[in-house]
């Protein structure tokens, strides 16, 4: 896990003290290791701080040690006598069973790192070798014996890579921040995106922007090649190398749950390689606690688990989380997020995410990485994408009710809804928590900013996507909408920024693609069996799991006091935020917003306290990283 700069220049030129400052902005994400390859006239290259005359591309890097901790594993790596040169983020967890097939192939190796196989695979299969990697991956590499250029970008997008192109060159990078290295280079909004967050409270949902105007991301599961003697590669002609499909296959619950066992546990077992110590975040639900009770059960690992905990609420998990340590046999570890340390620590929060977000939960998150690494843990599974994988989502328990009934099975909807009712999860028929997926004339007041918006902003308004306006879709469709699109890439980034701002890498079992490709090809019926989300996946799971989270019918999701922390310190910096974001007032009326923060100090109505989480991260994020409108 570690930190991508890349440079492709359009003349020769020795701006080496910029591409270095890229580097010293993501030291966080690599402080195990620094290394920078000059690209000079003809097929040179070289290895160094300093370039030692003009150079017309670079490849840095910083790295976190977890495979072959030895500097055998420094980045950018060289491969074939120089001729290759790589710059890679994550890991490829099967790279083991690649090496030893590459090995019968007659390469050899002088590292135990996956970065080397990557290269070799390359040699042997070129770009058809991503088919082999099972994974979380960003690349780039330079092949000077063929001239070209190929980057690569994991099936779900589990690690970064942008694109920005200036009038010097390319500038590829892991994180936005490392373009205030160029001084040629600002950073502006992306009005349209921007007013998508502010109405419907989506980001990250266009895979190919940014709300930074032309910081263009990799598309998830696709790859770009271009001459090494272009400057300026053609972003749209990125190719995708993998497909999420929906074919559905006729399993019995019996032959399903079989290959949904084995699938994760192989997830799981790939994912404890490692030379460093690995742990696991633990919130006590489902996903988090059978990642735990497999590592623990079925491969002795005696992980310590990292949690956040919210004494004297409701939707304090401490409870489940215990269950799971006494079953299991870990080390529990529990961090306890407030208001005040949030106020204190959102700036840098915001810093490291790069973009905004719209929930002090992220916070939670950013604790617990930050517990691990203090624990010298630098390695966390992480349950991202069980939800979405297994439909595990409130939501989902309607889609499917819809499902039916278009389909006119009515005894079916009701026989489903009965059972739904009185086995399911307890706050199912909770419609004010899905208030963005109501059509508008359903939504509360409380939910809409649209009386605030400026003529601007209006004119940029669009639905995103709303339950109540949609045409006839499958539940598999809104599968792949929530894993492509709509939920997934925001929770993916929160957990990249928050995990590697604190130097922790995460993995995340249930992105395993071929998990997520036997969840697409399960019948519907079989992923609410008795009423319950998730059902099928807890008898697969079986004793690994205590008995009171295979009981437990709530589900909380990843809560924090939200209306409490409003009402005190971090509302105040919120407050003076908003009130002096010039660029927040061209496109909402802040000093409405002013009056929302008191009518909600005062219980009135007004925005509510999601609404106003927002705006205020919106406003902090505006200043922090100086955005022009």
């Amino acid at each position: 896990m570690c930190g991508i700069s890349a440079l492709f220049l359009k003349s020769p030129g020795r701006s080496e003290s910029a591409f270095r400052y890229s580097l010293d902005l993501i030291k966080h994400r690599g402080p195990d290791g620094r290394g920078i390859v000059w690209g000079q006239e003809g097929d040179k290259a070289k290895f160094g701080e300093n370039s030692d005359g003009a150079f017309s591309w670079a490849l840095g890097h910083v790295r976190l040690a977890i495979l072959d901790t030895s500097e055998n594993g420094l980045q950018p790596m060289g491969f074939d006598g120089g001729a290759l040169w790589i710059s890679y983020n994550g890991e490829v967890y099967n790279y083991l069973e690649l090496k030893a097939e590459l090995e019968q192939a007659g390469y050899c190796f002088r590292t135990g790192t996956d970065t080397e196989v990557i290269l070799a695979a390359y040699v042997e299969w070129g770009t058809k070798c991503l088919d082999r990697f099972v994974g979380m991956f960003a690349f780039v590499l330079v092949d000077l014996a063929k001239r070209r250029v190929f980057c690569a970008r994991d099936r779900f997008g589990v690690k970064p890579l942008y694109f920005f192109q200036s009038a010097s060159g390319t500038h590829i990078f892991s994180e936005h921040k490392q373009l205030k290295a160029y001084p040629e280079c600002s950073f502006q909004v992306n009005r349209q995106l921007l007013v998508d967050l502010l109405v419907d409270g989506v980001v990250n949902h266009v895979p190919d922007e940014s709300l930074f105007k032309g910081i263009i991301p990799l598309i998830p599961g696709h790859y770009l090649c271009w001459n090494l003697d272009e400057p300026f590669p053609d972003l749209s002609k990125a190719e995708p190398y993998w497909e999420l499909s929906g074919d559905i296959k006729s399993y019995t619950r019996q032959e399903a749950m079989e290959r949904v066992e084995a699938a994760f546990v192989d997830a799981v077992r790939i994912r404890l390689r490692s030379d460093v110590p690995v742990g696991s975040c633990l919130s006590g639900g489902i996903d988090s606690s059978s990642i735990v009770g497999v590592a623990s059960r079925d491969f002795g690992a005696r992980v310590q688990t990292f949690s956040a905990c919210f004494n004297g609420y409701s939707f304090d998990e401490q409870y489940y989380m215990d269950a799971v340590t006494r079953h299991c046999g870990t080390v529990a570890s529990k961090v306890f997020p407030s208001g005040c340390d949030f106020a204190e620590d959102v700036e840098n929060v915001v810093y490291h995410q790069d973009e905004p977000f719209g929930g002090p939960s992220i916070y939670s998150q950013w604790c617990v990485m930050r517990a691990a690494r203090n624990a010298g843990v630098p390695v966390l599974l992480d349950g991202q994408g069980g939800d979405e994988a297994l439909c595990g989502y409130r939501k989902y328990s309607f889609f499917y009710l819809d499902a039916l009934l278009k389909q006119g099975k009515f005894g079916s909807v009701l026989r489903n809804a009965l059972l739904m009712f009185v086995n399911g999860d307890q706050r199912l028929f909770r419609f004010s928590e899905g208030q963005r997926y109501l059509p508008g004339i359903l939504r509360r007041n409380s939910d809409t900013i649209d009386s605030r918006l400026r003529p601007v902003a209006k004119l940029l308004q669009r639905k995103v996507w709303r339950l109540g306006n949609v045409d006839n879709r499958s539940l598999r469709d809104y599968q792949k909408d929530d894993l492509l699109r709509w939920s997934l890439p925001s929770l993916l980034r929160y957990e990249d920024r928050n995990s590697m701002a604190h130097s922790v890498e995460s993995r995340v079992p249930f992105l395993d693609h071929r998990f997520i490709e036997l969840c697409m090809s399960i019948p519907d019926d079989l992923f609410f069996l008795e009423g319950k989300t998730k059902r099928l996946f807890t008898s697969a799971i079986g004793n690994r799991l205590p008995a009171e989270v295979h009981n437990r019918r709530v589900k909380y999701g990843f809560s924090t006091p939200n209306e409490d922390w409003l009402r005190g310190d971090l509302g105040r910096v919120f407050e003076q935020e908003i009130k002096r974001s010039a660029i927040l007032n061209e496109i909402i009326d802040t000093s409405l917003v002013q009056k929302d923060f008191t009518a909600f100090y005062d219980g009135a109505s007004g925005l509510n306290a999601k609404k106003l989480f927002l705006i205020g991260s919106i406003a902090t994020w505006l200043r922090v990283f100086n955005v022009e409108w």
